[in-house]
């Protein structure tokens, strides 16, 4: 099973992509903000953003097992019996994720438990596991 550590890495990797792809879009439709770096966004490509973060990641982790971040280090979400989730459960290990971040439930949780697992992959039944173990010796 992958590290907390590790889990977390892919999370801020996928949140930079995902404000990354943000901010593209604004460049190219959004208004430059006047007093701060940054642009506002209305209208379809606001809801084309939107899209973007309620899919991304569950339909990636359902179709691949993984988010970018995610293929990055080599970790891959799978069921306790090491099978693909699909979309159902990926959708729903995304939904309970919001439940994660209310004050720190998700890490309390997650410290509480012998597999480290947060609320999403408690209420699925998946984990996070290795694609292919690291060489380093601070795994």
């Amino acid at each position: 099973m992958a590290k907390k550590r590790y889990r977390i890495s892919a999370f801020i990797i996928d949140f930079y992509i995902y404000g990354i792809i943000g901010f593209v879009l604004g460049f190219f439709f959004g208004t430059p903000l006047e007093d701060e770096v940054g642009y506002n966004l209305n209208g379809l490509p606001a809801f084309g953003m939107f899209l973007i973060g309620f899919f991304l990641w569950p339909i990636s982790e359902g179709i691949w097992g993984q988010t970018i971040g995610k293929r990055i280090l080599k970790l891959k979400v799978v069921t306790n019996e090491f099978k693909p989730i699909g979309i159902g459960k990926a959708f729903g290990r995304f939904f309970l994720g919001f439940i994660d971040y209310i004050f720190l439930i998700g890490l309390i949780i997650a410290a509480n438990n012998k597999q480290n697992k947060r609320i999403g992959d408690l209420a699925a039944n998946t984990i996070v596991v290795w694609t292919k173990k690291p060489t380093h010796n601070n795994v």
